[in-house]
């Protein structure tokens, strides 16, 4: 009963505004509901709003240690933000101190949940936006994991190809300042060919199947952004 009382108090305060101390309501019903992933939910989004990025990075552990899939897109954009700017936690720690026990979360979160595009695209921005921690190298594979993710259900509506490329548009931005002397360039610039050819393709499909016309001048500028980057790629190629 304690915990459920904490849980209501944590609940209550939130309406309030009261932000600090319905986390520790939320910290206390851990403590008496410590299997519970629900209960850890209500404290990582609690953690995620005080900025206290410690306790979310061990909320977002612990909920994966418990067997839910978890990837919340508000969570992790919580964790990219606090290193890209380095926002300073509750307590003034700098962001970029939490850069490396981050990188391991998405590391262990990444092998529990294999196909949540946001949480591939978070795993990525940390090698690619964070200044002075670049890897562009395995930030480009890990957004061409967030492309694949995301293409599970690219037929799903044209919101979804359009999320696609998005993500098609962002991995041949990384690629074209990557460098030839990298030794991941042809692979990436092969996957990206890849990549772009079946965005053409679904592209084409969709306009044929579109009646709405805002819509369908949207998916045509895309396609045509698509089919530029396409040369470009194929001709790259002829010089790799």
């Amino acid at each position: 009963s304690s915990g459920i009382n904490a849980e209501y108090g944590g609940a209550a305060h939130e309406r309030l505004g009261a932000l600090e101390k319905a986390h520790n309501c939320y910290k206390e019903a851990t403590r008496h509901s410590f299997n519970s992933w629900q209960i850890w939910e209500n404290y990582i989004c609690s953690a995620a709003r005080i900025r206290h990025f410690a306790s979310v990075i061990v909320a977002y552990r612990q909920i994966l240690n418990l067997g839910h899939k978890y990837s919340d897109p508000k969570i992790l954009n919580c964790l990219v933000a606090a290193v890209v700017n380095n926002t300073p936690s509750v307590d003034g720690q700098p962001g970029i101190s939490f850069f490396d026990k981050i990188i391991e979360l998405f590391k262990f979160a990444s092998s529990k949940v294999t196909s949540s595009a946001d949480l591939w695209r978070s795993y990525a921005a940390l090698y690619l936006e964070v200044s002075g921690r670049e890897n562009v190298g395995l930030g480009i594979d890990y957004l061409i994991k967030a492309y694949h993710s995301c293409s599970l259900s690219i037929e799903k509506s044209s919101e979804r190809y359009l999320e696609c490329g998005q993500y098609g548009s962002a991995i041949y931005k990384y690629v074209s300042s990557e460098g030839k002397e990298s030794p991941t360039y042809a692979r990436h610039l092969q996957s990206l060919s890849t990549i772009l050819q079946i965005l053409v393709t679904k592209g084409h499909k969709l306009l044929e199947t579109t009646d709405e016309s805002e819509e369908k001048n949207t998916i045509a500028e895309f396609l045509k952004e698509c089919k530029s980057n396409l040369e470009s790629v194929e001709e790259l190629m002829l010089f790799t």
